[in-house]
């Protein structure tokens, strides 16, 4: 429900915004007569992005619709703007301004309804076709989002015409820019992948950025609608002490009363501020975050090079999370979990990382384990299992209660993870110690990564690393699939 809620008004929020912005601007200039064919034009271009949307579908051409329609609202935004600023001096419309922008509205709503749309096919109303509690959750998010924006247009109209003619110019042609500047970076974006363009580092980087500081923009544009309501209440007409004692009771009732509906306005704009901002800062914050994984327990290797785990701390059927941190600093972590609750001898033993996705790790959920980097579940008694999404089988042995990992085998699996903390390590040619994370040449060998304290040294150990370190096994790469484990399962 609030991934439909935020990205239905995130789509729909500059439409909002900008068509009270045009009332506000054009009412006073063409009186009712101009609010009937704005409403027109806004139903028009929603009806049109929602048509171009299923054609582009259907003929599998999405990046050249997207592209030319982002186009299209580029030049009608450029076009509006210009006849802002060409206004005559006595405030009246042409047709061209006045058309420019209806124009400018019918595509700034196609943009978002084909923004909107791309979103739900990414992401499906519900995962099965029956009525169940996520779809009525999720339409229930897009229509609170619905409402909230239909409130904002006559809520915008009545502030802007408030706060005089200059700053609602303003403020259209500050957030007309900045959908141009994204609208541009979606066209960019879209000609270099049609290849209509060629792909240049300038490009690349101007898209990147862009597409960087893409989440600004929704706040900025409440900030814009928060400028505008203190803008209002600035300008707002409050009589003094002195007016009102000269007045006539019922003229002095009427201009209280009007001084508190006008504070009402006020107090809406604002709530409508803080509503959007909370919710936008709760998603972007935390709702949207993926799962972290709890924090391993450190292991300490015995004098054998073994890792011991009492069998009877993983019955509970949890997961537990250990880590060892191997010679050259690689955190290699693993976890145990009791396949079959109450049975130790059902233990499954695995790195904590995928052999497709990474590794980001394993969540608990319930009977569950879901793997974070794509979020596929999978169910507990098939923990131990190599293929798919299953974490990767670590070789292990049982004697009596313990689980017994060797150190050996859980240095196989370093190259699973990315992660390198600070460790002392020894230069293997000259024997100085040395901290991984500052020594200043290294080498890697079979998996391993070695440190030396000097240019000289490193080059004699890649003349010949065998001398250096007798036979060495090579550490498991993701890329070369799952290997066998050499322990007992």
């Amino acid at each position: 429900m609030l991934s439909y809620l935020v990205h239905f008004t995130q789509a729909f929020i500059p439409v909002s915004l900008l068509t009270g912005l045009l009332l506000a601007l054009w009412r006073p200039v063409r009186g009712e007569r101009g609010v009937l064919p704005l409403l027109l034009g806004l139903a028009a271009g929603l009806a049109a992005g929602a048509a171009v949307y299923q054609l582009s579908l259907r003929l599998e051409v999405l990046t050249t619709a997207r592209t030319s329609l982002y186009g299209v609202a580029i030049v009608a935004a450029l076009a509006n703007a210009a006849f802002l600023f060409n206004q005559g001096k006595e405030g009246t419309a042409s047709s061209p301004r006045w058309w420019g922008a209806l124009f400018f509205i019918a595509a700034l709503a196609a943009v978002a309804v084909f923004t909107f749309l791309v979103y739900v096919s990414e992401q499906a109303l519900s995962s099965v076709n029956v009525l169940n509690t996520e779809l009525i959750l999720n339409i229930a998010g897009v229509l609170s989002g619905l409402a909230l924006l239909l409130l904002l247009i006559p809520l915008v109209e009545h502030l802007g015409g408030k706060s005089g003619r200059r700053l609602v110019c303003a403020l259209l042609l500050l957030a007309s820019l900045l959908l141009v500047v994204q609208w541009s970076s979606e066209v960019l974006l879209g000609l270099m992948r049609l290849e209509v363009v060629q792909l240049t580092s300038m490009r690349l980087t101007f898209v990147a950025k862009v597409t960087k500081y893409l989440y600004v923009l929704p706040y900025v544009q409440v900030v814009l609608l928060a400028l505008l309501a203190f803008a209002f209440f600035y300008r707002r007409e409050v009589p003094a002490p002195e007016q009102l004692e000269r007045m006539q009771k019922a003229k002095r009732r009427k201009a209280r009363s009007l001084v508190v509906f006008e504070l009402r306005w006020f107090k809406a704009a604002l709530c409508c501020v803080c509503v959007i901002l909370t919710v936008f800062l709760y998603y972007d914050l935390h709702a949207s975050r993926p799962p972290k994984i709890s924090p391993p327990v450190m292991m300490t290797p015995d004098a054998n090079g073994q890792i011991r785990i009492k069998a009877d701390l993983v019955k509970d059927g949890k997961l537990h999370r250990f880590a060892m941190v191997t010679d050259d600093g690689h955190v290699v972590r693993f976890f145990l979990i009791n396949k079959s609750l109450g049975q130790s001898s059902k233990i499954g033993v695995v790195y904590d990382a995928c052999m497709l996705c990474g590794d980001m790790g394993y969540i608990q959920e319930k009977n569950e384990v879901i793997c974070i980097a794509c979020n596929v579940r999978i169910f507990r008694p098939s923990i131990g299992k190599a293929g798919g999404c299953n974490p990767i089988p670590l070789a292990h042995s049982l004697e009596g209660n313990d689980v017994v990992l060797s150190v050996q085998e859980l240095d196989k699996g370093a190259r699973y993870f990315s992660q390198v903390v600070s460790r002392k390590v020894k230069d293997p040619v000259t024997g100085k110690e040395l901290l991984n994370t500052k020594a200043p040449f290294r080498h890697e060998f079979k998996g391993r990564t070695y440190f030396f304290e000097s240019e000289a040294s490193a080059e004699k150990f890649q003349k010949s690393p065998e001398t250096y370190l007798g036979e060495q096994q090579s550490r498991y790469y993701r890329t070369q699939g799952y290997q066998e484990p050499g322990g007992v399962n």
